[in-house]
């Protein structure tokens, strides 16, 4: 059975799992040198949240909401079209291992997040792939209040068209 539970410190554990995760679960071309350096830094700020989804205690799965505003910082150059919010997460990664998907993993994930942001931020933002249906996923599963499409997102230095979304719960 599948859950999901928060990470709540810094654990090397999981951050060799979040890039065990990551390197299984995205395009090759999406790999970049410096993932282990950027996940520990995400992993020590205590205003990002880190859900894992388990599978008999094992984790599949990997959620990294950070607040709106530094996603913003982040990717301004990217997506001009990003404005700021302080009452919004933004979704930076999420992935499920191949073999794990379709068993609503990501629904107990959102759960959790939206459980974890609370009165205090019950919007999140994030860039939604189109090709694999994520953006269709995101749109059913919240109140969309923006979609704007990016039709080449050059974020990971892989091109494909994305959608900026922002969603309440």
């Amino acid at each position: 059975m599948q859950t999901a539970g928060t990470l709540k410190r810094f654990d090397p554990d999981a951050l060799r799992d979040i890039l065990y995760i990551r390197r299984n679960s995205f395009p090759s071309e999406w790999t970049y040198d410096d993932a282990e350096a950027y996940y520990r830094a995400m992993l020590m700020s205590e205003a990002n949240i880190h859900i894992f989804l388990r599978d008999d205690g094992n984790r599949i799965g990997y959620l990294l909401a950070i607040p709106h505003n530094d996603a913003v910082a982040e990717l301004k150059r990217d997506d001009p079209g990003m404005e700021e919010d302080s009452k919004r997460y933004y979704i930076e990664t999420v992935a499920i291992l191949p073999e794990f998907r379709g068993q609503g993993g990501f629904s107990k994930m959102l759960r959790k997040l939206t459980g974890e942001l609370g009165p205090k931020a019950g919007k999140i933002s994030l860039h939604a792939r189109i090709t694999n249906g994520f953006s269709k996923i995101m749109q059913q599963k919240g109140s969309v209040t923006k979609i704007r499409r990016i039709e080449q997102w050059k974020y990971y230095r892989y091109e494909e068209p994305a959608d900026y979304l922002e969603v309440e719960f």
